[in-house]
């Protein structure tokens, strides 16, 4: 990565940091649902987990501390994001691979897993491309497999315009520890980036690939997570 992108990735991970430090996303709450997900489906057995647009792992490296893994095989199109994952992955007792890669390429090339995990990212995808995600994550899935999503959803109903403005209009609100100039980073990346899915229409998708849901969580309308396990 040249200096300039560098200086502009750890810009917007700096911001994103201060996010998760307030717990503006509910990452806590998400956190606790998934192992809640992950003890009852696995107990104290061991299994293998593959986390799509890991990031830097700062908040799923913790929770996966408290398992028995067999391994542990990340991706992210960052390579700074991944230097950052590989220091708060170090203290997994299991192998650990990380690859620069998007989802659903990664998704198409790697094993089979026990947990397929991905946060904050299937809604950069397009409707179509979501689809296409189920799909390879039902084939890519053991058979006692669980897929857990963590991610931002529109309420029914509601058009993806209308979210847009409404979560910066909350954002703006509510985020109190970023200045003005991060507030406005953040909905400029939004209103380009984030194609989010009423999670009825996310439950069709997995249901169309053949997985059905087990758990929902919801901490707050726009921020859930999703289980899925094979039919």
């Amino acid at each position: 990565m040249n200096e300039p992108a560098a200086v502009q990735f750890f810009h917007v991970w700096d911001t994103y940091a201060k996010v998760v430090a307030a717990n503006y996303m509910f990452h806590r709450e998400l956190g606790a649902a998934v192992k809640v997900v992950l003890r009852a489906r696995f107990g104290a057995r061991p299994f293998s987990v593959l986390d799509l647009g890991c990031g830097d792992a700062a908040t799923f490296a913790p929770l996966l501390e408290d398992f028995s893994l067999i391994r542990y095989r990340g991706a992210d199109l960052s390579e700074a994001a991944l230097a950052l994952a590989r220091q708060n992955l170090s203290r997994l007792s299991c192998p650990v691979e990380l690859i620069r890669a998007d989802l659903l390429s990664e998704l198409s090339a790697a094993p089979q897993s026990d947990v397929i995990y991905v946060s904050f990212a299937l809604h950069h995808l397009a409707t179509q491309a979501k689809a296409q995600f189920f799909q390879l994550a039902a084939q890519k899935l053991t058979p006692e497999g669980l897929l857990l999503v963590v991610d931002v959803v529109r309420e029914e109903g509601e058009s993806l315009a209308a979210y847009h403005s409404a979560y910066c209009a909350w954002l703006r609100d509510t985020m109190a520890v970023l200045d003005e100039s991060e507030k406005d980073a953040i909905c400029d990346h939004l209103m380009n980036n984030d194609f989010p899915e009423p999670s009825s229409a996310l439950k069709a998708q997995a249901e169309a690939a053949g997985l059905q849901i087990i758990e929902t969580a919801a901490p707050q309308k726009w921020h859930r997570l999703l289980s899925f396990g094979k039919r």
